[in-house]
Parts: structure tokens; C-alpha cells; sequence
């Protein structure tokens, strides 16, 4: 289906029209006039560059004008006679006169020359012709040119860039005469010509887009010139997509800035229209010049607003860091700690953020809306692996290094979207986080040191009263007036010797060890005190009535150890529970020889009370381990092969029957077996050994063979209840 442009009334039009009509009406003025003058038929007309414009007047006269008034006619009056016109005058009169560089005007009288007087008002008459002809082009030229220069002041003054467009090319095509005009831009990325501004169309054609290469739009912007096509129907490269449109004449001139083609600005006539006026491409061209002067000063003027949005913008998040900034050294000077800095870091950068130590335990958190969400960031055992792994993708986390070590970890839900500003702002409060890791280093070495000191001199006795080194204690938070257990753990890798514990390595193994050690007594013994004394950890634990709970506090700090220390090995030693300052001296003493004893005899690993060694230490500390081997195998051996070929009780036997006093009930209760078989397995073993377990040499002999295989293996098992009672019967 054929589209035209919906016709508008246009002001260029109307200055057009009317200039037209001035013409028309001088002219019929002019016929009029020489035809009175004369006394006979007569025209008037016009003729631009050699081609007839209009004529006005008698008909036959009008004939006889193309050739009559000759373009290269001088000015003045002639007559001319001519026979090859049936039913035309044989001879006529001709005066005609240039209004312009262009256009020349003319009169044709039919008949005898005139007289002198009539001549003289021929003359007359074509001189009044082209000066009006000449006022009326004077007329529509200056039209023009206010035109032209509204266009132009509409363009210095408005920053409107979508209005100038319009309005200019709504003036170049009423200015010329066309039915329709548009303004495309070129949009050299995707390689594109888009319409941006139309006149005289409907709706659909704005914003259409033509690939660069199809219409005269291309073409006037590699040629870089005015383009007129005089029927765009059949025009090589018309853009298919206008074929609807049936446009006739088209005039096309580029968008140059700098040099440089931005776009095109055409104005169309309808098909049934083959040029425009000349000059016209002059006049588009200036259209032209106008248009891209009005986009490059649009585009000026958005760069210009939008370098000021973006000054503005980094002015804004430069006075909110340096208030962020401002908040975040009031946080660490105020004393508000990891808790105020995480508040202020999430408040202002709309995560959630958690700060947790150099090993990932928990020290703060905060989100933006005040809510307990950054607990997602770490709270992922509770929901599974799933959980855990998504965690760990969307979480950003920061290394928060004291020195060069690692002190801690800053993690924050997300870090997509975070501007310069921001990254520095995390850079401050990491090292805000920093400070305040170092303040807390410090002012745990600081105490670390003091109740190292308090527990050196509580432990040497080098204390000058009782109350003295209570009233020391007392200021670190411990009460020495109630009873303690005392522990020493020794930790070093299996198969090293003890001198190797002055290396780098064990002693980052030792603090390491402390710290498990203090994070188990954190929750399961929090009046204890614990510090490092001579190479060992030395625990004060507080104490229960009951002597067994402190033997599983033991046991329970050597498993943790174990399995935090890995390819290490912890030895522990309950000494006494001491109730008094002047107690804990000698059970320090007696603990760490019993340990001395165990590192130099070689056993490393479980848990050994000091009093079950007593006096018996003095004995085997004066003893290498050969002979102390060579001893016990010697008091112990057939009752050992006796065990091992026959599957028997009687070790077992013999410790219960030494440690419950040679008590036989006490025995047979210890044992789950009957007092005859108490009797029975007495005897066995006397036997065997030849020896009467009634001498108290004996016993003595005895006692410490069973304390020197403590010592230098596993404890041997308690005996077991025997599976029935046959089985007792039987060893009987």
C-alpha cells in the first residue's frame, strides 16, 4: 500500500506561496498593461536559465513567448516577425529586461511595432515587471534567511536537542517545498543510520533504523556532499524499507563535525514531483551545518552535565568515605572494638560483614538492617554441605594480617558491585580491624605475661608471703584460696629428643598447644588458670569435690590435643590438688620430675598421676632404662610367659592383691572372682616367682617391677570378670 506524508500547514510554505502569487499577479499587471498600451494582444512571462517559468496574458501571445523572448536576449524592446505559426501574428513586439543572475522577464505584443510613445510605455511596463519580479524573489529570499537564522539562534540558545532537530527539519522542508523531511544519525558501532527527527510523518518512521549502505543517506555521507535524486522509486540504492512511502524527488545533505559525517538530513517530495528549485541544495546544506551543530552541542552539553553528575557523585561518596573513615578511627580510639566497626562497614556498604579470628572462630558480626542475617555467613554447619558450599562461594573474604602473620579474617557477603570508594573503605576498616586485633595481641601478651610471672613465682615459691602471691592472683581474675588440681602436659613429636623442644618449630607447636589447651578449659573449666612454665603448659584447674573429675579434665586435654596437634604426641601428669599458695610449689616439683622421668625413660602419650608413682621415683630416677627393663622382666617374668602360654590373671592378680594391701575380699571384689580363687592365684604365684608375698621386701620388689612397666609401656589392664563361674573353678 502507497503511503504519502500527512500534509501540513507550514509557515516556509505560506512565504513560498505568497511570493509565487506576488509574481502571478505582477505579471497579469504587466499583460494587462501592454495590451492598453498597444493596443493589442499581449503577454507577459518569465524564463529562469533559458526555460519558460509562467506566462500570463492573451493565448496566442503566450505561444509565441518561448521563442519571442530568447534567453540570451539583450534588455530592451524588438520586433520580430515569424510565418511558421499558423493563426499567429506575423510580426509582434518584444521587450524583455534581467531580474536577476537567473531570470529575465518579458513582454510579447502582437501587431505593427508601436511608435516611439508607445514603445517608451512598453519599456515602462517591463521595467515595473521585473522590479516587482525582483522585490518578490527579494521578499522570499529574506523569508529564507530569517528562516535560516531562527534556525540558527534557535540552536545556540536551546540545549533541547530533540526539539532544535525537529524544528529544523520541519523549516528545511516547508523552506523548500517538500512534502516530508527526517534527520537520521549514524551509529558507527552497530553500523546503523536511525531516524531521530521527522516531519510531515506519522509515528512509525521515527526511530527506524536502516543498515548503513541503503539510501541516498549513505551515499551523501561518503560522498560528503548534496545529494538530489529525481526519482528515489528508481534509485540504485534506495532503502527498501521507505518503499512504501513512494517518495519522487529527494534532497539529501550530510552531518559534518570536525570533518567527520555524524548523520544525513533529507527532505522528499511525492512521486509525482522530479526536482526541487535550485539552490535548494545550498539552503539544505546550511540545514545541515545547523543540525549537526545543534547535536554537537547537545552532545557537549550532555558530556558536560554528565562529567558533573559523575564530579558530583565522586564528591558525594568522597565526603561519605572520609565520614565512613571518620567513624571507623572513633570506633578503635573510642574503645568500641570489632562490634562497632562491623556496624559501621555493613551500615554503609549495604552488606552483611563478619569478622572472625586467625583460626575462623566467631568475634563479630553486623548487617545492614541491624538484624542478626551476617550469622548466614557463618552458620553453615546447621543446614548441611549444601549450605556450607554456597556459603563459601558468595562469601568475600580478607586476610587481616598483623605484621606477617595472619591475625584474622574480614568476610562480607558479596563483593559484586564494589566501587573504588568502597574497596577503599574496606581497606580502612581492615586496617581498623588490624589496630584492633594488635590492641587485643597486646593486651593478652601483656596479661599472658603477668600470669605467666604470678604462676612462675606461685610454682618456684618465690613469693614473699601467702597473701602476697594471692592477692597477685586475685588482680588476674583467680582465686588461689580455692583448691586446684595441678596439671602438667608436655607436648613434642613422637620419636624426637626432649633437647629438640628448642627448636622454632616446637615452640610455634607449644602455642599452638596453649591455645587449644585454654579453649578447652574455656568451656569446661573456666576458674582454671593456665600458662607456659619451663618448656610444659601448666594448667591450675578449678577443682570438684570428687579427685576423678579432674583425672578427666586430664584425659579430656590430651585427647584435644592429640587431635589438634597433628604427628604429636601429649604427655600429661596430674599432680596434687592443692588447697594453699605454699602447696603448689612441691606438687609442681613432684609433677615435673615424674614428667622428666617419663620423657628420659622414653614414654610419651597418656595421662599419669604423680601419686601414683611416689617414693618409687626417687628409685627409678636414679636408673637408666636398661636396668629399670632388666629389673622389672626379672621380678616379673614367669608370671608374664605364664600369662601369655596359659592365657592367665596373674599380673592383674598380683597388682590388685599389692595396691588392696594383700586383702584377699578387697581382691576378690576388685577382680569379680572368688576369694578361694584369690587364694588360688596368690599361691600360683608364689610358685612361680618363689617368694613369700609376706615379706615386705618383697613386696616392695614387686611394687616397683609393676611401676617400672607403667612407666616404660601401656598400663597393664585390671583384671577382667571372668566370663562364669566355671572358669574360676577351673583355675583352681
Amino acid at each position: 500500500m502507497i503511503q504519502r506524508p500527512t500534509s501540513r500547514p507550514a509557515q516556509g510554505a505560506e512565504t513560498d506561496t505568497a511570493a509565487h502569487a506576488d509574481i502571478d499577479e505582477a505579471l497579469r499587471c504587466a499583460a494587462a498593461r501592454a495590451a492598453e498600451a498597444a493596443e493589442a494582444p499581449a503577454a507577459a512571462g518569465t524564463i529562469v536559465d533559458g526555460t519558460v517559468e509562467r506566462v500570463v496574458g492573451d493565448p496566442a501571445a503566450s505561444c509565441l513567448f518561448a521563442t519571442a523572448v530568447p534567453d540570451g536576449m539583450s534588455d530592451g524592446i524588438g520586433s520580430r516577425a515569424d510565418e511558421r505559426h499558423e493563426g499567429s501574428p506575423e510580426t509582434w513586439t518584444v521587450v524583455s529586461y534581467g531580474a536577476g543572475d537567473r531570470r529575465r522577464v518579458g513582454l510579447v505584443v502582437a501587431g505593427d511595432p508601436p511608435d516611439e510613445l508607445g514603445a517608451a510605455r512598453l519599456e515602462t511596463v517591463a521595467l515595473d515587471l521585473a522590479r516587482a519580479v525582483l522585490e518578490a524573489e527579494e521578499r522570499r529570499r529574506t523569508d529564507r534567511l530569517d528562516r535560516l537564522l531562527a534556525t540558527a539562534r534557535q540552536v545556540a540558545e536551546s540545549l533541547d536537542v530533540e526539539t532544535v532537530l525537529s524544528s529544523i527539519v520541519r523549516d528545511a522542508t516547508t523552506l523548500l517545498g517538500a512534502d516530508s523531511g527526517d534527520i537520521l544519525l549514524w551509529d558507527r558501532e552497530r553500523d546503523v543510520l536511525r531516524v531521530v527527527a521527522v516531519w510531515n510523518f506519522g509515528p512509525e518512521i521515527f526511530g527506524l533504523e536502516l543498515a548503513f549502505g541503503d539510501g541516498v543517506s549513505t551515499q551523501a555521507i561518503l560522498a560528503g556532499r548534496t545529494i538530489e535524486v529525481p526519482d528515489y522509486r528508481t534509485y540504485a540504492h534506495r532503502a527498501r524499507a521507505l518503499d512504501a512511502y513512494d517518495f519522487g524527488a529527494v534532497l539529501c545533505a550530510p552531518l559534518v563535525v570536525r570533518g567527520e559525517a555524524i548523520g544525513a538530513i533529507n527532505v522528499h517530495a511525492h512521486a509525482d514531483r522530479r526536482t526541487f528549485a535550485r539552490g535548494a541544495d545550498d539552503i539544505l546544506a546550511a540545514f545541515a551545518g545547523h543540525a549537526a551543530i545543534a547535536i554537537d552541542h547537545a552532545r557537549r552539553y550532555e558530556n558536560e552535565v554528565r562529567l558533573a553528575a559523575t564530579l558530583a557523585e565522586a564528591n558525594d561518596e568522597m565526603a561519605r568515605s572520609l565520614t565512613v573513615q571518620q567513624r571507623l578511627a572513633e570506633q578503635v580510639l573510642l574503645g568500641n572494638g570489632l562490634d562497632g566497626i562491623a556496624t559501621v562497614l555493613a551500615e554503609h556498604l549495604g552488606r552483611r560483614v563478619v569478622i572472625q579470628d586467625d583460626v575462623h572462630r566467631l568475634i563479630a558480626g553486623a548487617a545492614p538492617d541491624a538484624g542478626e542475617g551476617w550469622r548466614e555467613l557463618v552458620d553453615a554447619d546447621a543446614d548441611g554441605a549444601d549450605r556450607r558450599s554456597r556459603v563459601e562461594r558468595d562469601a568475600f573474604a580478607i586476610a587481616i594480617r598483623v605484621g606477617a602473620e595472619v591475625a584474622g579474617h574480614l568476610l562480607l557477603s558479596s563483593d559484586a558491585d564494589l566501587g573504588p570508594i568502597d574497596r577503599a573503605l574496606v581497606d580502612v576498616a581492615t586496617t581498623g580491624v588490624a589496630l584492633e586485633f594488635a590492641k587485643q595481641r597486646a593486651a593478652a601478651e601483656v596479661e599472658e605475661r603477668l600470669r605467666g610471672e604470678a604462676i612462675a613465682d606461685l610454682l618456684s615459691g618465690a613469693y614473699t608471703s601467702e597473701e602476697a602471691i594471692a592477692a597477685r592472683a586475685a588482680r588476674l581474675g583467680h582465686d588461689l584460696s580455692q583448691p586446684h588440681d595441678l596439671i602438667v602436659i608436655d607436648v613434642a613429636p613422637l620419636g624426637v629428643a626432649e633437647d629438640a623442644m628448642a627448636s622454632e618449630g616446637d615452640t610455634d607447636r607449644l602455642r599452638r598447644a596453649f591455645q587449644v589447651v585454654r579453649e578447652r578449659l574455656t568451656g569446661r573449666a573456666p576458674r582454671s588458670l593456665a600458662s607456659q612454665h619451663l618448656g610444659s603448659i601448666v594448667v591450675l584447674a578449678g577443682s570438684s569435690r570428687h579427685a576423678a573429675d579432674g583425672r578427666a579434665l586430664a584425659d579430656e586435654l590430651r585427647t584435644a590435643l592429640d587431635a589438634a596437634i597433628g604427628g604429636a604426641s601429649a604427655t600429661v601428669v596430674m599432680g596434687d590438688r592443692c588447697r594453699r599458695p605454699a602447696e603448689y610449689a612441691p606438687a609442681f616439683r613432684l609433677a615435673r620430675d615424674v614428667l622428666d622421668l617419663l620423657l628420659r625413660l622414653g614414654r610419651r602419650g597418656g595421662t599419669v598421676a604423680a601419686a601414683d608413682i611416689g617414693p618409687y621415683g626417687l628409685l627409678l630416677r636414679a636408673s637408666s632404662r636398661d636396668d629399670l627393663e632388666a629389673f622389672a622382666d626379672r621380678a616379673l617374668a614367669p608370671l608374664i610367659e605364664h600369662d601369655r602360654t596359659h592365657g592367665g590373671e596373674l599380673v592383674p592378680t598380683l597388682r590388685a592383691y599389692l595396691e588392696e594391701d594383700r586383702v584377699q575380699r578387697r581382691v576378690a571384689a576388685r577382680c569379680f572372682i572368688h576369694v578361694n580363687t584369690v587364694v588360688y592365684r596368690v599361691r600360683r604365684i608364689e610358685e612361680l616367682l618363689g617368694v613369700d608375698l609376706a615379706d615386705p621386701s618383697v613386696v616392695f620388689d614387686l611394687t616397683l617391677a609393676l611401676r617400672i612397666r607403667d612407666l616404660l609401656a601401656e598400663p597393664v589392664a585390671t583384671p577382667r570378670a571372668p566370663a562364669a563361674r566355671t572358669d574360676a573353678v577351673s583355675r583352681r
